[in-house]
């Protein structure tokens, strides 16, 4: 990771953006606050993954405190039909505002 002050990062800021396609920028202020500067494409790939992440801690929590229950073929179908439905609604939405 690149590092740079925040007088130098204002100084140079073109560079440094260029910099930042790359790699993240670590950017420090006098009071030893810091910042990251990050691709936007990169930072949205590491929320998606955070949220997936989240969502697995979640899942292994319920099955560790016992609160699922096995899995049947009419529970199953039930997941896909609500799962198909939203799929379904979003898209008339979309055609809606589009």
């Amino acid at each position: 990771m690149d590092r740079t002050s925040a007088d130098q990062f204002k100084s140079n800021m073109k560079e440094w953006m260029e910099a930042a396609r790359s790699e993240p920028v670590k950017i420090t202020r006098k009071s030893g606050e810091a910042f990251i500067l990050l691709n936007a494409e990169i930072f949205e790939k590491m929320r998606l993954d955070l949220a997936r992440l989240q969502g697995l801690t979640t899942s292994l929590l319920d099955v560790a405190q016992g609160r699922v229950s096995p899995a049947t073929e009419k529970s199953t179908a039930d997941v896909f039909a609500k799962a198909k439905q939203s799929v379904l609604l979003a898209k008339k939405t979309r055609k809606a505002v589009g």
